[in-house]
């Protein structure tokens, strides 16, 4: 997983330390958005699921294993994932 740091934050928080604080960061996919990042679920030092509210009105939370995460965009708000999440029950 990729780790884009502010350059003005880098001093006051560490790589782990972000990756416990992205709720609200836009969750995209291969194909497009997903929804919106509602929990990272874990110890902050490893995270283990991604709690994401699916599609424009958040209908449903899906649950993501953190190892699907592929990038996160500090900057720009962003979480990607290397796949899109599997439909839950």
């Amino acid at each position: 997983m990729t780790v884009t740091l502010p350059d003005t934050d880098q001093q006051f928080w560490s790589r782990d330390g972000w990756v416990g604080h992205c709720e609200g960061f836009r969750v995209d996919g291969p194909e497009g958005r997903v929804g919106v990042a509602e929990a990272v679920l874990g110890h902050q030092e490893e995270p283990s699921t991604l709690a994401v509210r699916e599609g424009l009105f958040a209908f449903r939370t899906v649950y993501v294993p953190f190892e699907q995460v592929a990038e996160i965009q500090l900057c720009a708000e962003r979480i990607v994932l290397r796949s899109r999440p599997e439909p839950g029950p």
